[in-house]
């Protein structure tokens, strides 16, 4: 095939009725319903943790918005797989986002009390690791990204290594603290992978890996997800005086990110 053949058919294919462009221009009508009943959800838990949190309390519903908000978000990557043309490529986030939820289940039975349990948190968290993965690789289109004429490109790999080398050091400096609280190896492999997102999300942005609105999107939507979860570290770390605003403002950020990654 023709460099211009190809050309074209990677302008189909990042401009498809499932892309990212297509949801802002509304022509997917029942992905775009989805979208807004989470924002809705999103909206809700939010008003009921910020009234929960000036009370001292924590409300007994936003579990339940919570869980029904991830749920959708994995709906909305199967539906975006579907009207794409059910491309490999967002069948990988699509279980992601399966595994996602499952993981969330998990975590919201521990975080509010119903299973608390190490095992239950442990559980979660490991779910998250294969869910990134899959998501982190479809986003970086298989990682193509990385290499040209069969050899790694130094400048991606120095970018990769912008990321990783933070990290690193974060953990050598968490360390003990995590192993305190008995999630030194979970720390770290989610932390590897939680990286690889947005380590992906922005390496692709910066190729330009998919159109403008859905690279956007993406490198958002993995900021998003990263932030919350150095907030949720927070929280797992038990700091003094920031751990009750932690356990509130995880999810303000989760779902936001969670609904652009799954919009992409």
């Amino acid at each position: 095939m023709s460099v211009k053949g190809n050309m074209a058919l990677d302008a189909a294919e990042r401009d498809g009725p499932g892309s990212g462009a297509a949801v802002l221009r509304g022509r997917n009508a029942s992905i775009r319903a989805f979208a807004v009943v989470i924002a809705f959800l999103w909206a809700l838990f939010m008003a009921l943790d910020v009234l929960a949190y000036l009370s001292g309390q924590v409300s007994p519903y936003t579990i339940y918005l919570k869980g029904v908000a991830s749920f959708l978000c994995a709906a909305v990557s199967w539906l975006a797989w579907k009207e794409a043309g059910r491309r490999p490529a967002d069948l990988l986030r699509a279980l992601g986002f399966s595994l996602a939820f499952l993981g969330d289940v998990a975590v919201l039975l521990n975080t509010y009390r119903i299973l608390s349990a190490p095992m239950v948190f442990a559980v979660g968290g490991y779910l998250f690791v294969p869910a990134l993965l899959l998501i982190a690789t479809r986003n970086a289109g298989l990682f193509t990204f990385l290499f040209q004429a069969g050899k790694l490109k130094p400048k991606e790999a120095a970018f990769a290594l912008a990321f990783y080398l933070p990290f690193a050091v974060l953990v050598a400096a968490l360390g003990k603290s995590l192993a305190s609280v008995g999630l030194l190896g979970l720390g770290i492999a989610y932390g590897t992978c939680l990286v690889t997102v947005l380590w992906t999300g922005w390496a692709a942005f910066r190729n330009k890996a998919h159109a403008a609105p859905r690279g956007l999107m993406i490198a958002l939507g993995a900021s998003l997800v990263f932030v919350m979860e150095l907030i949720g570290l927070i929280y797992n770390l038990n700091v003094p005086g920031l751990s009750e605003i932690a356990f509130f403002a995880t999810w303000i950020l989760y779902v936001p990110g969670m609904l652009l990654l799954a919009l992409a």
